[in-house]
């Protein structure tokens, strides 16, 4: 008998045993259970009071008085005492209804505004419990309880308070610690990778990866505003699908990358190389390789050049040969697409489904988005590829090419799933504010309710507004109140912009400069920046204490460091470092930091930060000194190279256009070999793209300057091959038989068949005459008849539309 009216039956509940961390079991004490009785009276006599014309006043009343009996109770088990001891021998326990003490009395009245009831208690003195030595969160329960505070109408609703401190006892039974003090004052306690009220989203996806696991291509399109958690969304499904087997590919598409990359896609393929390898075993990587062997045969080396980690795949066997593919061997769109068909046809199944994460596919180019629609309509497919595409809706106009691909999906019929995030509802943004704060939601439902009114429920944007209030000290950690405190209506009247950027950029400013200067260079080079580059800059005097500025970055939270660079947090974090660079200055802090990067790269293998350092130098173009424009030529033309060997003709030609326009007027004079491979390349990555009229051009002008006829060979067969595929046939035989008889071959304008007759029979007998053993000891052809086999390669193929009676003679001949 603990009070004359409330009797408790107190257990240790058998789950807690078995169930508890012994570290949190030794910071806890003891789980109790509770079971009280008899019910609390309905009539408690003249410890209510209430006004006659409240019909419900009387129930109402004795809810409070419950609450408050309950509230000594729970005073008592803590603290060992009454907290209303009126009995100065101390002896109240045990004693008659009779001889009870009087206690606080209630009193319910009824606010009109409201429009409800409420209870206030007569307050008496006592000892809280947080000067006993108990944590804020108990004191503050009982002290409620006890005080008659409408939070508590019924015992129902102590319920879900107590709960949370049982559920979550490091956020809601325990002071915060002193660790979590930074900078002189008390952070939030942000979850990060927690989700909130996306419960329904999270089925959806879930499901639709279900159904790919039973052997159907299906996509996932998910829209909303920056923020919303369309990417946490996402990552909660990820975890399912590794723990299932699959292959999880993860690609963040830049906003600051070149026009419609290939590069993003095919750097995923390549990375899913790598998963393969790691989560096969070696029974299963034997199949993958005789199945990648048999099917690719000859063609291994194209796979090879668009994947290079495929070779990680044949570690313990003879890998096949891989011979590097010459620049003229140009790839299209169509070529990578079935190239990468045949190579998901292999790898992908029921136990290895793949999938292929999208993040802001807003900047995504539409080569990348074609390719990825030629995946998922292979109906030759295993079909077990899933796609999901996250993008901000608000910045995608009518006529982008996403709403291209999902009408490309439906009409091949793989059936896509369209889902929009909108920000969260006033319940769960209060549950998140309320962890944040380590807070009854209770408590936090004032503060919350101002935050939704401002942010509309975005989480970052709420998040973003909680620590601008810390950080103007509207929002505050009341270290006597052992909890956060804030003024209603200084926070209401707190002005606020409806875009993230003014907050975060404001939160930059007050950084130090050398850690906004960090943040301001990694922005520049997009969300990740490369450890190629923060070495190189960290070489260089005037950043050489680089590293540490942005591990200053790193404890602000704005970064972290990844395993091969840093990366921001978020890419609106991102947008709102490089927004601290004045429009009119971005140009000239590019190039500066361009110039600094090649200084420190020079004489050294700049294959890993090549784009990198380009892309700076180029976004002020117009600033090189005119000394140095030719060796920039050279730069742009090594990364147009590389994007080549990626088979991104797209970024390549962006590239090459640039050390087209860096060339002096008089470089096939002063600069002729480099002239001529800018020409030339220039010319490819132009007709890939489909710019054919700037090729023809290009090409025109290698023909006029070219020094030999060795030099224009390659001029000459893209030329010849652009005629025929713009069908201009007669133009394109007489051209090729031109240059063969430039390499001392004679083509016939036409022969009779006596002749043709007698020249098959002469290669006939020749070739009758030769065994398998001959063929064997054959030696290597000779390099110099590789470009005349080459032009009567294509010349048959011209000859079938144009003169097919001449296709016997270049058969013939080329034998």
């Amino acid at each position: 008998m603990v009070s004359p009216s409330l009797s408790a039956q107190i257990i240790e509940p058998s789950f807690v045993i078995d169930s508890v961390d012994d570290n949190i079991q030794n910071r806890m004490g003891r789980y109790l259970e509770v079971y009280i009785s008899p019910p609390p009276p309905t009539d408690v006599g003249d410890t209510t009071a209430y006004d006659a014309g409240d019909t419900g006043s009387a129930s109402l009343a004795s809810d409070f008085n419950d609450c408050h009996l309950f509230g000594v109770l729970l005073y008592e088990l803590y603290s060992g005492m009454a907290p209303f001891p009126s009995n100065p021998s101390g002896n109240n326990r045990g004693s008659s209804p009779e001889e009870e003490p009087p206690r606080k009395r209630s009193t319910v009245r009824y606010d009109k505004k409201k429009g409800k009831s409420y209870s206030t208690l007569q307050k008496k003195p006592y000892t809280p419990l947080k000067e006993l030595g108990f944590s804020s969160s108990i004191s503050t329960l009982v002290q409620n309880l006890i005080d008659g505070h409408d939070e508590y109408p019924s015992l129902d609703s102590v319920s879900s308070d107590i709960h949370l401190l049982l559920g979550d006892p490091d956020c809601f039974l325990f002071d915060l610690d002193s660790y979590n003090v930074q900078g002189g004052s008390m952070q939030l306690q942000i979850k990060k990778g927690k989700l909130y009220g996306r419960e329904k989203e999270v089925s959806s996806i879930t499901e639709a990866f279900c159904r790919v696991s039973s052997g159907k291509n299906e996509a996932f399109f998910l829209g909303g505003y920056s923020g919303s958690g369309k990417t946490m969304l996402v990552q909660s499904l990820i975890a399912r699908v590794d723990v299932a087997g699959g292959y999880v590919l993860t690609q963040k598409v830049e906003q600051m990358s070149k026009e419609s990359p290939l590069l993003d896609v095919l750097s995923a393929f390549n990375e899913l190389c790598i998963l393969i390898r790691c989560k096969s075993s070696p029974r299963e990587l034997l199949v993958i390789s005789n199945k990648l062997m048999n099917d690719f045969e000859s063609d291994f080396s194209v796979l090879a050049r668009l994947l290079p980690n495929i070779n990680t795949l044949f570690h313990q066997r003879a890998k096949p040969t891989t011979e590097d593919a010459s620049t003229e061997q140009m790839m299209n769109l169509h070529n990578v697409s079935y190239t990468l068909q045949r190579f998901m046809r292999i790898v992908s199944s029921r136990d290895r489904p793949v999938m292929l994460f999208f993040d802001d596919l807003q900047w995504a180019g539409k080569s990348s988005l074609e390719l990825i629609q030629a995946l998922l309509s292979d109906t030759r497919g295993s079909g077990y590829f899933f796609f999901v595409g996250s993008y901000r809706d608000n910045e995608v106009k009518q006529g982008h090419a996403i709403f291209d691909l999902i009408s490309g999906l439906d009409s091949s019929g793989v059936k896509s799933t369209k889902l929009h995030l909108c920000g969260l509802n006033q319940h769960d943004l209060n549950l998140l504010i309320s962890e944040s704060l380590c807070m009854f939601p209770r408590l936090c439902k004032p503060l919350s309710d101002i935050v939704f009114e401002k942010t509309e429920g975005n989480p970052m944007f709420a998040i973003e507004f909680l620590r601008s209030l810390v950080n103007c000290r509207l929002l505050k950690f009341s270290l006597r109140e052992g909890r956060w405190i804030w003024d209603e209506s200084k926070v209401r009247s707190e002005n606020i912009t409806d875009n993230v950027l003014y907050l975060l950029s404001a939160k930059m400013t007050s950084l130090p400069e050398n850690t906004q200067l960090a943040l301001k260079v990694i922005s520049c080079f997009g969300i990740i920046t490369d450890t190629n580059v923060i070495c190189y800059l960290s070489s260089t005097s005037e950043y050489s204490d680089f590293s540490v500025w942005l591990s200053q970055a790193i404890n602000e939270g704005c970064i972290q460091k990844i395993e091969n660079g840093f990366k921001f947090v978020h890419d609106k974090v991102r947008e709102a470092a490089y927004s601290l660079i004045p429009d009119d200055k971005k140009a000239q802090f590019h190039h500066n930091l361009g110039m600094l990067l090649y200084s420190a790269s020079k004489g050294q293998d700049l294959s890993g930060a090549i784009f990198q350092v380009a892309d700076q130098i180029n976004h002020g173009i117009s600033l090189i000194q005119p000394e140095m424009r030719v060796e920039f030529a050279g730069l742009n033309f090594s990364a147009g190279s590389r994007a080549i060997n990626f088979s991104d003709n797209k970024t390549a030609y962006s590239y090459l256009k640039n050390a087209f326009a860096l060339l002096p007027r008089n470089s096939w004079s002063s600069h002729y070999e480099l002239s001529l491979r800018v020409f030339l390349l220039y010319a490819k990555s132009a007709y890939s793209c489909g710019k054919v009229k700037k090729a023809y051009k290009a090409l025109k002008t290698i023909l006029q300057k070219g020094r030999c006829v060795n030099d224009k060979l390659d001029a000459y067969l893209l030329h010849v091959t652009i005629l025929h595929a713009c069908e201009e046939r007669a133009e394109a035989y007489t051209t090729c038989c031109e240059v063969l008889s430039q390499l001392n071959e004679t083509v016939p304008d036409s022969t009779d068949n006596g002749t043709m007759a007698e020249i098959v029979k002469r290669t006939g007998d020749m070739l009758s005459n030769i065994s398998e053993v001959d063929l064997m000891d054959m030696k290597e052809t000779d390099s110099a008849i590789y470009p005349i086999l080459k032009f009567y390669n294509l010349l048959n193929c011209i000859a079938f539309w144009e003169k097919p009676e001449m296709m016997p003679f270049i058969g013939c001949r080329m034998i």
